[in-house]
């Protein structure tokens, strides 16, 4: 029987006392749950032998979205430390309770992509999200952050990102996206935290929650590692990966007015016209309630899977072009899901 392996576990991310040309794996601690025991994240630390750039890579900040942890553990068996320039740190479950619990929101029902940097004192999602920045995010100098699609619905390979800024927009181009959505910084996300204190960072939607989608885990990695490549961080060649992405200004749900059994049609990356049909809401006599129209060109983000459609449901995720972008002409713009 193999011996078992110890994780150590520190009170804070203090890259200076690791050893360079190693990987370094132990337990942040954050907080502490009912029992009195203490909330921890898991740290993957790669630290090169040659200076250079810190980069972050974050997973399952929403605790069922899943496929962010296997393209970290993916991405660290293609680095070798001893050829490594900088330091890889790798959190592949940021959101340790709603993981535990498979589900989105930490354990008091709160979204900590919504509330990012935290408080210092607070509820208990605050406090968590606090120490989460300033134990461990606010040690790197790019930040990329891995999500997919809740539950229910479906995304397609696509990023977040102001691209207005060149750093993110550098971020953003150097992916292997379908889409990439001009994303203005929403307050509370760990993007918009990041970006305001000078981390670059966007944020890579990767396919649906709860599973491991192979495919593109495997596109995103390539993504990841022709970042470091251009960062220097790892030899080889830059490519350019936006050959083919979509680009948008910005994106919006649309949501149905009647609820009933709902039936989407586009699929993921279809070009979408203006006045055409997108869903159906039939009642549970198969006897059409409502029929829902795009109303705008656009291209499919996402859409939802779940046939069980509440009134005001969210039903496509669209992505589109305006010539001079008004945020007050963007249906349900302050709607961001990420």
């Amino acid at each position: 029987m193999k011996k078992a392996i110890t994780i150590k576990a520190k009170e804070d991310l203090n890259l200076e006392e690791l050893t360079e040309g190693k990987v370094h794996r132990f337990h942040v601690h954050l907080t502490d749950n009912s029992l009195g025991v203490p909330w921890r994240v898991p740290v993957i630390v790669v630290k090169g032998k040659k200076a250079g750039p810190v980069l972050g890579i974050n997973a399952a900040l929403h605790g069922d979205e899943l496929n962010g942890i296997s393209i970290i553990f993916k991405l660290l068996e293609e680095i070798n430390p001893k050829k490594l320039a900088g330091t890889l740190v790798m959190i592949p479950i940021s959101n340790v309770p709603g993981y535990l619990a498979n589900r989105r929101y930490f354990s008091d029902n709160v979204d900590l992509n919504r509330i990012m940097p935290g408080k210092a004192e607070g509820k208990t999602s605050d406090l968590y999200a606090h120490h989460l920045i300033n134990k461990i995010f606010s040690k790197f100098n790019f930040l990329l952050d891995l999500h997919t699609a809740s539950h229910g619905r479906v995304n397609s390979l696509y990023i977040r990102a102001d691209i207005d800024s060149e750093e993110t927009r550098t971020l953003a181009y150097l992916q292997n996206p379908q889409i990439i959505v001009r994303k203005f910084d929403e307050e509370g996300t760990l993007r918009g935290w990041a970006n305001e204190h000078h981390i670059p960072a966007i944020t890579i939607e990767i396919g649906n929650s709860g599973a491991f989608q192979h495919s593109l885990i495997d596109e995103s990695l390539e993504g990841i590692l022709n970042t470091m490549r251009h960062y220097q961080m790892i030899e080889g060649e830059v490519k350019d990966m936006v050959t083919d992405a979509v680009i948008c200004d910005n994106s919006y749900w649309i949501y149905s007015k009647r609820g009933g059994i709902v039936d989407v049609m586009p699929n993921l990356a279809d070009t979408i016209k203006k006045g055409q049909l997108i869903a159906i809401v039939y009642d549970v006599f198969g006897q059409v309630k409502e029929k829902i129209i795009s109303d705008r060109n656009g291209v499919v983000i996402g859409k939802n899977i779940n046939p069980s459609c509440d009134a005001g449901s969210r039903i496509l995720h669209l992505g589109f072009n305006l010539v001079d972008p008004d945020p007050e002409e963007i249906p349900g713009h302050h709607d961001f899901h990420e």
